[in-house]
């Protein structure tokens, strides 16, 4: 049993780690831990509808669209389509310039959270990770 409890913590502790630093770094950008995400995803695929970044973010359509209508008031994204009924989402420059930032400390943050494992152990924890995102976008029916 213990077990399966840990197995189900870790997860949520890993991304409240990664949240909670995130916040801290980002807050000269205005920006929270949980929104890097967003910017990430929309600048990875721009012109991405709300219902995209939902799917790609595996997130609830209602949240993503309060989010980015945060990150559409901050200056950060704006909705590029002529249908008010529509999104189809692009990074200003603004944008862009958080998203460098984002990277940068997702990557300082990640290094120090791996720093105790091996090389192996880490393309290992990668791979891991990916394989169980590619289940759950099935699953999801990404």
């Amino acid at each position: 049993m213990r077990r399966i409890t840990d197995q189900h913590i870790a997860p949520r502790v890993i991304k409240q780690y990664l949240d909670s630093r995130m916040t801290a770094r980002l807050e000269s950008l205005g920006l929270q831990g949980s929104q890097g995400p967003y910017l990430l995803a929309i600048a990875r695929n721009p012109g991405a509808s709300l219902k995209e970044i939902a799917a790609h973010l595996m997130v609830d359509k209602s949240i993503t669209t309060r989010t980015v209508g945060t990150l559409i008031d901050m200056g950060l994204v704006r909705n590029e389509s002529a249908d008010a009924r529509r999104y189809s989402l692009v990074l200003t420059g603004e944008g862009d310039n958080a998203v460098e930032r984002i990277e940068e400390t997702f990557s300082e943050i990640w290094d120090a959270l791996l720093c105790d494992l091996t090389e192996e152990e880490q393309r290992a924890f990668e791979s891991a990770c990916a394989k169980i995102k590619a289940r759950l976008n099935e699953e999801a029916g990404n």
